[in-house]
């Protein structure tokens, strides 16, 4: 594990792993630690259009708290080596890297936080302990005591019949709130990526031909087992309809795990990458709860 530049006060980026996008920006808090861990995960349809700058007020708001950010970036689409199995192994990666990167961390107290694509990924995160020995991201060496879901993509199938993702690289309106793009020379490489939609470019093919790629990472197919999640979502949503958070809560809830869904009224798909907005106190409290548990 190498430091990319060097260390010049409470941030800085890490390698954990040999690829370029295998990267994070690690934001402590001033004192000594042990320092509750957030992993925090950016979203972009899983796509190279966005990275992990779209987070970095999130990062820096958490960081005032007192928490530990471990901001981390993964292959997207349009990056060679992203996809299936690509992108699940970077993360589960970057997650079991706290283990290594600084000793005031404090490895019990780890909670992964994503907005839109990385809200599915947060989820999927979490929920490594039960996946089988056969999907990417078994066995994990950090396990979540949480995780939270900002507008998140928690139901692939339907996600898969709706096409969604289909609307990435192309030239149209953008959306409420729209983050900049960031890297919009991939937008022609990821506009034929997502033709058919963007689960079949991520999972190699639609949920009939691979069903089960989509059962080991789809949040309404995955078991969470005892670990708690926190899933909010807007209903004016414009970029990932707020049904699949429904349909997450509804199979979570049917298996009993712990898991809170929260919608929020007049709130759009980028809002809440805003820690002003009057609902960010919703996943700070919630965060705080949780990180208190094991005090």
């Amino acid at each position: 594990m190498s430091v990319q530049q060097p260390e010049t006060g409470p941030t800085r980026t890490i390698s954990y792993g040999p690829d370029p996008a295998q990267i994070g920006d690690l934001y402590l808090p001033q004192g000594a630690g042990p320092f509750p861990v957030v992993a925090l995960i950016h979203g972009g349809y899983w796509t190279a259009l966005y990275d992990r700058r779209e987070t970095a007020a999130v990062a820096e708001a958490l960081r005032s708290r007192g928490y530990a950010v471990w901001n981390i970036e993964y292959r997207t689409l349009g990056q060679p080596g992203a996809g299936w199995p690509g992108t699940f192994q970077d993360v589960a990666a970057a997650v079991d890297a706290i283990r290594n990167l600084d000793p005031s961390l404090d490895q019990r107290r780890v909670i992964t936080v994503g907005h839109s694509a990385g809200g599915h990924l947060a989820v999927w995160a979490a929920s490594r302990p039960d996946l089988p020995k056969q999907a990417p991201g078994f066995a994990p060496k950090i396990r979540p005591i949480g995780a939270v879901s900002i507008a998140g993509v928690l139901d692939l199938v339907a996600t898969d019949a709706d096409r969604g993702g289909a609307q990435m690289g192309s030239d149209g309106p953008g959306f409420v709130g729209q983050s900049p793009v960031a890297h919009p020379e991939f937008a022609p490489t990821v506009r034929e990526l997502v033709r058919e939609g963007v689960l079949p470019a991520l999972l190699g093919g639609h949920a009939a031909e691979y069903p089960e790629r989509y059962a080991w990472t789809s949040p309404t197919m995955l078991n969470s087992g005892s670990v708690p999640v926190l899933a909010v979502h807007g209903t004016d949503d414009d970029v990932v309809p707020i049904r699949y958070g429904r349909n997450y809560f509804g199979a979570a809830a049917a298996r009993h795990e712990p898991v809170e869904f929260r919608e929020f009224r007049d709130t759009h798909h980028f809002d809440l990458l805003d820690p002003a907005h009057p609902k960010w106190s919703d996943l700070t409290d919630w965060l705080a709860k949780r990180f208190d548990t094991l005090d």
